[in-house]
């Protein structure tokens, strides 16, 4: 027989923070700025070989900023196209890494108890977004930034 846990409660296991993944602020001077984090929730159920993943949620936002108003020159809108190209990339790499970071966390093996899965997933959780990190920053690095993608800031 298998215990669920309550929806919100002593049981419910929860990420301590929300956690940075990836901010592209390494164009100088910055023109534009996008900051992704990923978050996640796991419940556990407690069963006769002890407690497992039954439920979780890993979400992943991303905030944009950029200027308000951008110099209507062909060369300053195709450098917004490019960054927007660029960013897109990003996105899915960051998507992939919040898909692996979901199936990690359910295929945690059943744990004495609940408070150990919690530890055991917060451990997973942030050794998989320290990959995520790794990943996205060795892709700034090998597309120089946007560079190699056309991401090139027009003279001003």
């Amino acid at each position: 027989m298998l215990l669920a846990t309550p929806a919100f409660g002593a049981m419910e296991l929860k990420a301590r923070q929300t956690v940075d993944v990836y901010g592209s602020t390494a164009l100088e001077p910055s023109l534009a700025d996008v900051d992704y984090r990923m978050s996640w929730q796991l419940s556990g159920e407690q069963g006769q070989a002890g407690c497992a993943p039954a439920r979780v949620l890993v979400s992943l936002t991303a905030t944009v900023t950029e200027p308000l108003e951008w110099p209507q020159t062909p060369e300053w809108q195709n450098y917004r196209l490019a960054l927007t190209a660029y960013e897109r990339l990003v996105r899915e790499r960051a998507l992939l890494a919040a898909e692996w970071l979901e199936r990690s966390l359910f295929e945690i093996a059943p744990q004495a108890d609940c408070m150990q899965l919690h530890r055991v997933a917060d451990n997973v959780g942030y050794h998989q977004l320290g990959i995520a990190q790794d990943l996205l920053k060795h892709f700034q690095r090998e597309q120089d930034f946007g560079r190699q993608l056309g991401l090139i800031r027009p003279a001003e």
